[in-house]
């Protein structure tokens, strides 16, 4: 599964932290050992590394702003204390709905180092639970490969009640799936049975009646729970979770904490009282003073991921009925049927739209006159408008007909789904794309509720020639409609999908946004504007460059090298070894105890490459390669095995490395010869040509983008420009460009809508601004970043496309080989950061630029 790019930039901030948080520790070691020797007792800041890690991520300037009373503040970071009194380290990632936040739990394992023992992962919901375990036993599924890439294919997958033994947990990656009420004490006494004395985790303990042994134990951990007669401890799982100190994932953690703030203390302590080695959040909404928010993702760079169907579209139909509701719902619904049989034809693609119908009343004795049941609807959907009957689907708490249906199958024939409020949480199907609200009198309150099920894009991926397939839509009927979309923009807030206000559209009587069409302000009208793209040679003529076949089918494969063998016996690198295998150190044990009689596999390593290297035997010969280096060096089969995290570790980075490095020389070589050029051409297809005019929809009233004192901008390529489409930097940023002299226009560039540059790495390049230069005409092309990405590999990487760019068409220039009728001007392509722009922003404007 490729990631992302917001999703390798939470990783990538993720790995920040836990670099801090090893060297936090070590240094914290090095002290009390040190105060030790004086006699002197350590202090509370030195134990508590965590904190000590967020401090300086907070000094390197790289934490995530939190929104408190409306302004943006610095994150202060929560301590946590397990009943063992060990700190205990806990993050969280904001990701909105439909980010893939799962997804990211398992892929943080993989930056844990937890290649074994014990995972409990905890969920707020039945719906979300199944799911979860679902996709983790489907050997087929990309949670379950990278969990199975991760472990080497050892993966024990447990539920509460399974049995599992001490050498499980040491020779695989247990992970218990565990739902939120069996974890919380105060929401339900299931919690309790945790504490059962079962006596089925032997393994673990000691004889009851050895009492020498259970002394000892509980000497060792003082904290675990004793029987009634105080003499042996209890084997129970949670005084087994105390023993192994399980990382903990907390999948959508804002619904296990509420507006109460004692029950919140009570999940934490909770949660502490397990003891987790490292506590990870996965949440859209965190709680600010309980979550410590190490990555906040907004709705844009979903939206710019292709990850969400946009704009929204509301339907209210004045004067009306559910019925007519939902006939107009079947209208719309074939319409979008329609165009997915074009894209089938077109692609060979599969998306088989779905309407999710929400009732007032679902249960069997519910039925009654002024009430619409699922029953209604569905005898309405069959007898009125021929609706088949195998396309229709009841889920609630009596009817789960949803149950072992694979609706994302060609051999599925669903396109109805009614329910009350058995999906609204924790259900997602990318194939929803309309929900249907026949109860009016909840109309709004289900907006806010459900909208986040229907806005999933089909295979992350937007639809090409189809605008239809790549929006949602929501159809009432007798609503205001500018309620209504006060009522969506609530729930994309609560869904965690923050700066879309501006893509909800509202249809009907009152209220509803306007289209209106943006044009060139009168003195730029004629004004042509071209901005160069990468191009590729084909033959005698240039296309528009491909990543897989211009830049990875050029990689020569069989060059690409896992690199020397990693220095085991070196004393910094074996320390370094047993930081990584735990980052609270519990992995400092001895290469004995861990012996397990298991030889190193080759698997193992293999399947830690195969996302990156797409042809598996090249993955097997570079791991095997890799291994036998080490063999080499003779080396015990036990040491390596003991150090495989590590070493797979440094085996996917030098991989990962060696692939960019050979990828960017392909491109260099390339752009060497001719064969790629960032030209503007006389073809004007391949040229990028801003128009002189697009389409909004804005809502009343929409407030325009001033400066100072209200001040109207002047500057602006078109007109007007809406501050709804602007961040506060980018705002910032708009206004600088307005008021400076320099500037003849300015341009704020939709995201992922319009220009984009591609280079040697997958992800393209989306520039945030283009201007120019009064004095010589001179092109700006700008993009904007705030100091939590400064630094990162990501933003690295941008820099130095950018600056290649750049003197590609510099080079050009000079040489005067773009063959274009005009004269082309000259360009600059720059990155932005949000503690320096201005000042660097003047320095790029002056005549000496």
């Amino acid at each position: 599964m490729q990631l992302k790019n917001y999703q390798q930039t939470a990783l990538e901030q993720l790995d920040r932290w836990l670099d801090a948080l090893k060297e936090a520790r070590l240094k914290g070691e090095k002290a009390r050992k040190v105060l030790a020797k004086s006699g002197i007792d350590t202090p509370e800041e030195l134990k508590n590394y965590p904190l000590s890690a967020w401090k300086s991520l907070q000094e390197q300037g790289v934490l995530p702003g939190i929104p408190q009373d409306g302004k943006i503040e610095p994150s202060e970071y929560i301590s946590r204390t397990a009943t063992s009194g060990e700190p205990i380290p806990h993050v969280c990632l904001k990701i909105p709905t439909g980010g893939g936040k799962t997804l990211l739990g398992v892929a943080a394992l993989e930056r844990i180092k937890q290649d074994t023992g014990f995972v409990l992962w905890i969920v707020p919901t039945r719906a979300i639970y199944g799911q979860t375990i679902a996709a983790f036993r489907t050997r087929e599924h990309p949670y379950r490969q990278m969990l199975e890439r991760i472990s080497g294919g050892k993966v024990k997958l447990l539920q509460k009640n399974d049995r599992f033994t001490k050498q499980d947990i040491e020779s695989q990656l247990c992970v218990m799936m565990l739902m939120l009420p069996s974890a919380n004490r105060q929401k339900n006494k299931d919690f309790l049975k945790i504490f059962r004395d079962s006596g089925g985790y032997t393994s673990f303990f000691p004889e009851q009646d050895d009492s020498t042994a259970n002394k000892i134990l509980s000497e060792q951990h003082p904290d675990l729970e004793k029987n009634n007669s105080g003499s042996s401890v209890k084997q129970s799982l949670i005084n087994v979770l105390k023993l192994v100190r399980p990382t903990v994932i907390l999948d959508e953690a804002h619904k296990a904490y509420g507006k109460n703030d004692d029950n919140n203390k009570q999940f934490v302590k909770s949660v502490n009282r397990l003891n987790p080695r490292f506590v990870l959040e996965l949440s859209a909404t965190p709680k600010t003073r309980i979550s410590n928010i190490l990555v906040n993702i907004s709705g844009t760079e979903l939206q710019a991921e292709e990850m969400i169907k946009l704009p929204i579209e509301i339907h209210s139909f004045s004067n009306s009925d559910w019925k007519h509701t939902l006939a107009e719902t079947q209208n719309k619904l074939n319409q979008l049927e329609n165009e997915t049989r074009k894209l089938k034809q077109r692609e060979n693609r599969y998306v088989r739209p779905i309407a999710l119908v929400r009732v007032q009343r679902t249960g069997k004795d519910q039925r009654a006159r002024g009430y619409i049941h699922s029953d209604d609807a569905r005898e309405y959907l069959i007898q009125n408008l021929s609706v088949p009957q195998n396309q229709i689907r009841i889920q609630s708490a009596e009817h789960k007909e949803l149950e072992g249906e694979d609706l994302l199958s060609e051999a599925s024939s669903v396109r109805w789904i009614i329910t009350k409020d058995a999906l609204k949480e924790g259900w997602d199907c990318s194939f929803a794309y309309i929900l249907a609200l026949l109860d009016n009198t909840t109309a709004t309150t289900a907006m806010t509720q459900m909208v986040g099920r229907v806005m999933r894009q089909p295979h992350a991926r937007n639809i090409e020639k189809s605008n239809a397939l790549n929006r949602c839509f929501i159809y009432c009927y007798n609503k205001d409609v500018g309620e209504a979309v006060e009522g969506v923009k609530a729930g994309l807030e609560k869904e965690g999908l923050t700066g879309l206000g501006d893509s909800i559209r509202g249809h009907g009587d009152n209220g509803a946004p306007e289209k209106i069409t943006v044009k060139r302000r009168g003195k730029y009208k004629r004004l042509k504007i071209f901005l160069p793209q990468v191009l590729h040679k084909q033959g005698m003529r240039w296309r528009t460059i491909d990543y897989d076949r211009d830049i990875l089918s050029a990689v020569n494969w069989g060059k690409i090298d896992g690199g020397a063998a990693v220095k085991l016996d070196d004393k910094d690198i074996t320390r370094e070894i047993k930081t990584t295998l735990d980052i609270q150190g519990q992995g400092e044990v001895s290469e004995e105890s861990l012996d397990t009689g298991e030889s190193l596999s080759l698997d193992y390593f293999v399947r830690r490459l195969t996302d990156m290297i797409p042809n598996p035997w090249q993955a097997a010969r570079v791991a095997e390669s890799f291994i036998q280096k080490h063999k080499g060096k003779k080396h015990e089969e036990s040491k390596l095995l003991n150090n495989r995290i590590y070493l797979s570790e440094k085996l996917r980075r030098r991989v990962k490395c060696d692939i960019d490095g050979k990828a960017e020389s392909v491109f260099r070589d390339k752009v060497g010869r001719n064969e790629i050029r960032f030209h503007l051409e006389t073809d004007g297809y391949l040229n990028h040509k801003l128009k002189n005019s697009f389409e909004v929809f804005v809502s009343d009233p929409e407030r325009s983008l001033q400066g100072e004192h209200g001040r109207p901008i002047q500057q602006s390529l078109f007109d007007p420009v809406y501050e709804s489409g602007f961040n506060g930097l980018e705002k910032d940023f708009a206004l600088y460009l307005d008021t400076n002299n320099a500037i003849y226009w300015w341009h704020r560039i939709a995201a992922r809508q319009a220009y984009s540059l591609q280079g040697w790495r997958r992800q393209r390049i989306y520039p945030d601004f283009v201007a120019c230069r009064r004095d010589n005409g001179t092109l700006l092309i700008l993009e904007t970043k705030g100091m939590h990405l400064k630094g990162n590999e990501d933003t690295d990487y941008k820099k130095q496309l950018l600056d290649t760019l750049e003197k590609t068409y510099s080079t050009a220039l000079e040489r005067g080989t773009m063959e274009v009728k005009e004269p082309p001007p000259p360009a600059r392509f720059r990155m932005m950061f949000e503690d320096t722009w201005k000042e660097k922003m003047n320095e790029f404007v002056s005549d000496n630029q």
